[in-house]
């Protein structure tokens, strides 16, 4: 049996393709759901993207405890949550006897997944999706590189989207078997964009730019959001951003929020489903991020992604010129912005580099190898 191990949307979203084919094959699987996001949350999440719900839920959630508490908290609640998960996966591994236990990217859930399975039983098998990504910066971006780095030493399965994590496990010598399989999210963009369409509520808008950014180290930094809103201030294009309540709250401390409304180009608004955001993604004209997801999804779909941070794990894509890494600096994105706007050399590079995330075969490969495992 296979035991997912699901916490976030996007853990659910990255692991969709990959359960409907384990699905379609008949295979054994139960999907665990941490609760980092949440319980209800995560079901009606699951439920949305049309897979079954979790059958084994942990319960406590992360998010939840974070918003409660705020940043002066986040220490003792990190401890806190990060402990009680240990000790309940423990507990499941024990109970359930896996055979494999499959981990998707870089949140904490995964090194506590990892450590937790190992202790439980020597003869668990521990697969991770989007494996050797690095950043080779340990605290940028922060936990997420010291997460991958430290469960990848567990893996006993490393899938690796791009060649150049594969170049990263063997630098690293790496235990276990290292599969190129190209990345999933090309499966995953392609069937939402034909199961789902562009949600009306967006439709009237034209010439516009998305923005999603959350990321904990930015969000509490008041001279970046400042410098964000000059960006907003200047933007020669419409802008859809959406604000979760972390960072809705933020701006509101810094006194930006009432002025980023009055905007009028610019369209607040609440959290949008992820069936919906990639349609809307897919109408930009650029988008504008701290996500890590988010610069695949773009390049799938030919769109220009300028990446508000020094470095990314998606070496390809910066190295490609398809993702260019602005930080928070004004003139940098307000530049990448006028680019795309005459469409300049970004966009056109953008516009003709072939997809470097694979050829839509990844989810059939990984589930070939998971399905050769169980039979061992």
């Amino acid at each position: 049996m296979i035991i997912f191990i699901i916490g976030t949307r996007s853990e659910a979203i990255k692991f969709s393709t990959i359960i409907r084919e384990c699905e379609r094959r008949n295979l054994p699987f139960k999907i665990l759901n941490t609760g980092q996001h949440g319980q209800e949350e995560m079901i009606k999440w699951m439920n949305k993207l049309e897979l079954p719900e979790p059958e084994i839920n942990l319960g406590t959630s992360l998010r939840k405890l974070w918003t409660e508490k705020g940043v002066f908290g986040s220490l003792q609640i990190f401890s806190y949550w990060s402990s009680t998960t240990f000790l309940k996966l423990i507990s499941v591994f024990r109970k359930e006897k896996p055979k494999i236990v499959f981990y998707q990217g870089d949140t904490i859930a995964v090194p506590i997944t990892a450590l937790a399975a190992r202790m439980s039983s020597k003869g668990i098998l521990l697969a991770h999706r989007e494996s050797g990504m690095r950043s080779h910066r340990l605290l940028e971006p922060v936990p997420e590189e010291f997460n991958r780095r430290l469960a990848d030493k567990f893996t006993d399965i490393h899938f690796c989207p791009v060649k150049s994590a594969v170049r990263n496990l063997l630098k690293e010598k790496a235990h276990g078997e290292i599969h190129y399989v190209g990345d999933p999210i090309v499966e995953i963009v392609e069937y939402v964009l034909k199961k789902f369409k562009n949600p009306r509520k967006f439709r009237k808008h034209k010439d516009f730019v998305a923005i999603s950014i959350h990321r904990f180290e930015n969000i509490n930094n008041k001279l970046k959001m400042l410098n964000l809103f000059k960006v907003l201030e200047n933007c020669p294009f419409n802008v859809i951003f959406p604000l979760n309540e972390n960072t809705r709250r933020k701006f509101e401390r810094y006194k930006l929020l009432e002025k980023m409304e009055n905007l009028n180009h610019v369209n607040i608004t609440n959290p949008i489903p992820y069936v919906e955001w990639i349609n809307i993604v897919k109408n930009a004209k650029a988008i504008i991020t701290d996500s890590g997801g988010l610069q695949e999804e773009a390049h799938v779909m030919k769109i220009p992604c300028i990446l508000t941070r020094n470095v990314s794990e998606w070496e390809e894509l910066v190295d490609a010129g398809v993702s260019v890494l602005t930080g928070f600096n004004v003139e940098k994105i307000l530049g990448c912005l006028e680019d795309v706007k005459n469409k300049g050399s970004f966009y056109k590079k953008v516009k003709k580099t072939k997809c470097l995330l694979g050829d839509g075969k990844a989810t059939e490969r990984i589930v070939d190898i998971l399905e050769e495992k169980l039979k061992v």
